[in-house]
């Protein structure tokens, strides 16, 4: 599953956590497949881990837009 940055943007960051932990424990699963020989799409790995990365970058984003207000306030 592809997330789309300027989707996962509307969300809350509680709403990107719990996206986080499921794609984690998908990552996890795949991965166990994937050694086990068991995983038929394995390019599913590397869209889980960009899918991952970019809910990194937004919460890191939401979490600098917090701390530019403080400073303006």
């Amino acid at each position: 599953m592809i997330l789309k940055a300027i989707d996962l943007r509307e969300k809350s960051e509680v709403e990107l956590r719990e996206e986080l932990e499921k794609l984690r424990r998908e990552l996890f699963e795949s991965r166990m497949k994937f050694h086990s020989r068991n995983l038929e799409n394995t390019s599913s790995l590397r869209e889980l881990k960009k899918s991952i990365a970019r809910i990194h970058s937004v919460l890191n984003e939401k979490k600098l837009d917090e701390s530019k207000k403080e400073q303006v306030a």
